[in-house]
């Protein structure tokens, strides 16, 4: 902890939000960007697919950069980058400016979604840092909930464009902020060793345990940002529905997210992190039958659509932090770097999901039900893998501890050195 002036936990919140607000708020808008720039669905899903991977590579970077020089100076960087990308963006004469555009923007915004969480950690107790960090993490969820809405509407009622003027509104305020009011939190830099990161991924990625649970939330990641990149041509195109109606009906599983969060919270500690991992898993799996059948036997519509993905994100709620507190404990001494390898699986992973989906023909829902059912698929069994690793090494710890016993089940005390 770091003495001296502590920076607003609302000014953090706000500046771990831009990302996920510029990421959601544009959602809506895919269908009208086909028929503005005059261009195929699987370009256009760009827009969201390389947004993604931005955040990705920001998630391996910010970290080690503000280790070096320090959290303000990078932040403001990353800030400054996005306003640009949004700039850009607003002016877009091409789908090729929008798609730089957009690119700019996410590896901007993520410095405030790794840095954020840092600057918590630097400055506040283990105590007060949980409350910092379920404030952040409540602007994390509320974000995405209304920006679909916010920018459905400003496409509807004014222009496509804007959305990008708001985003620019809002980054401008943020920075002026951080500027002003956000001291430097690391006073003490440390050196760059990459050498030395570059061998900690290695460890990671090596590791089976960790690897189990790091690639169960991403695949569980993937499947949402597989829906919410496909679901608005599935309800503009084949439903013939408004982009507005995408806005609100994304409500619903938003939610029942945060209702399978509460479910975690409340028996985490009853039931143990394994088992929350095979409840949401299961949950979620169950959801992704019930898409299938649903669209097969019944006819498709909005509630077959969005009724399943709300009971999906029930068990992602469950599961997620679940799995994401196992993955960092499988190497406790690494879990800096991990939480930031997990970071960048998941929106790499989610980042091919969603051009997967933009390939596949967009004249029936069945390309989208396939590859969420097929990320949800792989979530689960990637789950059942970590937590048999995990509850082997587990089991394998506690016979170490054991003391040895004889034949007839009595414990054999150690021969002490003097006794001979």
């Amino acid at each position: 902890m770091t003495a001296g002036r502590k920076p607003s936990l609302a000014l953090l919140a706000a500046i771990t939000a831009l990302a996920f607000c510029a990421l959601h708020i544009v959602v809506p808008t895919l269908p009208i960007l086909v028929v503005v720039f005059d261009d195929t669905p699987a370009r256009v899903q760009l827009v969201l697919t390389l947004f993604l991977a931005g955040i990705a590579g920001g998630q391996l970077v910010y970290g080690p950069v503000s280790d070096r020089f320090g959290r303000r100076p990078v932040l403001i960087a990353g800030l400054a980058m996005f306003l640009a990308g949004t700039l850009l963006c607003g002016f877009a004469w091409s789908l090729a400016a929008l798609i730089v555009g957009r690119v700019l923007q996410a590896i901007g915004a993520c410095a405030g979604i790794v840095l954020g969480r840092a600057i918590i950690r630097d400055v506040y107790e283990r105590d007060a840092a949980a409350r910092g960090l379920a404030l952040v993490m409540m602007a994390m969820t509320l974000a995405p909930a209304m920006s679909p809405a916010v920018g459905a509407y400003l496409a509807e009622w004014v222009d496509w464009r804007a959305i990008f003027a708001l985003l620019g509104i809002l980054g401008a305020i943020v920075l002026a902020l951080t500027v002003a009011r956000l001291p430097e939190t690391n006073p003490h830099p440390t050196r760059l060793d990459l050498v030395g990161v570059a061998r900690s991924y290695a460890a990671l990625l090596r590791s089976p345990d960790f690897m189990g649970f790091a690639l169960c939330g991403a695949c569980s990641s993937a499947s949402w940002f597989t829906f919410c990149a496909s679901a608005p041509y599935v309800i503009a195109d084949l439903l013939g529905q408004p982009p507005s109606t995408y806005g609100v009906m994304i409500v619903l599983p938003m939610a029942t997210y945060m209702l399978g969060n509460a479910v975690a919270a409340r028996f985490a500690v009853r039931v143990g992190s394994l088992k929350l991992v095979l409840c949401g898993r299961a949950v979620a799996l169950t959801a992704a039958v019930m898409m299938a059948l649903w669209w097969y036997f019944g006819e498709l519509n909005l509630w077959m659509l969005f009724v399943p993905i709300a009971l999906s994100a029930i068990g992602d709620g469950i599961s997620q932090p679940a799995a994401l507190a196992a993955g960092l404990g499988a190497h406790p001494r690494l879990a800096g770097t991990a939480s930031g390898l997990m970071g960048f699986l998941q929106m790499t992973v989610a980042a091919l999901g969603t051009f997967i989906v933009a390939v596949l023909p967009h004249d029936s829902a069945l390309g989208m039900i396939a590859v969420v059912g097929g990320f949800i698929a792989l979530a689960f069994g990637f789950g059942v893998f970590g937590v048999r690793r995990a509850a082997g090494g587990m089991q394998n710890a506690r016979a170490r501890r054991a003391p040895p016993v004889d034949n007839g089940g009595r414990t054999l005390r150690p021969a002490r050195e003097d006794s001979a």
